[in-house]
């Protein structure tokens, strides 16, 4: 095997440890009530290393979100109320009705623009759990190619004589 092939599996590696380092540490933080965020993450090895994909809201739990007066969008208000039934909260007002559901999570989400939140560094702490992998990993995969280059060098040696 050569190489890079060594060095892909060893990144094909890293990106499940970084994934699942993820989908628990969101578990564990009660960051993913609904279960989507955690679907969304997969891992991709590319040419120069690998890529982690997840729904775009992963950001804002990680890194937070500054205030700001805007209005919210329809898919931030949409995703509150999907919040509000999965943690199983019931509007004050209205019942429990599609209407009462919508204006109770525009509230909420209203309320989220308006003071912000501090983020919970998942994607940080995930790579600092991770690390010595990494470095495991690749570590193994230079060695075990050079190893076999090794033995391959004294098996031809050997035949030569």
């Amino acid at each position: 095997m050569e190489l890079g092939d060594r060095i892909k599996t060893a990144l094909r590696k890293i990106g499940e440890y970084y994934v699942a380092e993820l989908k628990n540490r969101l578990a564990a933080d009660g960051k993913d009530v609904t279960g989507d965020l955690r679907k969304s993450l997969t891992s991709e090895v590319v040419e120069d290393g690998v890529i982690i994909t997840a729904n775009r809201y992963l950001m804002s739990i990680s890194g937070g979100k500054k205030a700001t007066g805007k209005t919210p969008s329809r898919s931030m208000v949409h995703r509150v109320e999907r919040w509000m039934k999965a943690k199983g909260l019931t509007p004050r007002k209205g019942g429990m009705t599609k209407l009462a559901y919508r204006r109770a999570s525009f509230g909420i989400a209203k309320a989220i623009n308006r003071r912000g939140w501090k983020g919970s560094g998942v994607i940080q702490k995930s790579f600092r759990a991770i690390e010595s992998s990494i470095d495991q990993e690749l570590t193994k995969a230079i060695k075990t190619h050079f190893e076999d280059k090794i033995k391959e060098i004294n098996v031809s040696l050997k035949q030569s004589k």
